[in-house]
């Protein structure tokens, strides 16, 4: 199915779009997960130490959050991003270059 998919007209549409076809649901899906109404997903806030949790209702922090990529399906998945964060910020070194 891979190799259809990649020289489908409809398939590199839906590519371009930012869509693709689940062909074990028999839908059209955002490549990224996106929790359906109702349904919790946690977010990094840079001066916690903790991820939280919000309930998807598709208003406008749910899509900057999920545009922004600070979106995620489980609370150790966003520890795991904050970790990896808060670490590049401890070794950054471009302030160091001027």
């Amino acid at each position: 199915m891979k190799e259809k998919e990649c020289t489908c007209p409809i398939f590199r549409a839906l590519e371009k779009q930012g869509l693709r076809w689940n062909p074990e649901t028999e839908e059209i899906e955002t490549k990224r997960w996106r929790a359906k109404e109702g349904e919790r997903y946690y977010y990094i806030k840079p001066s916690e130490d903790d991820p939280k949790s919000y309930t998807e209702c598709f208003d406008k922090i749910d899509t900057w959050l999920w545009e922004s990529g600070n979106y995620f399906r489980t609370e150790d998945e966003a520890r795991k991003y904050a970790n990896e964060f808060n670490r590049m910020l401890q070794e950054r070194t471009l302030d160091k270059e001027e």
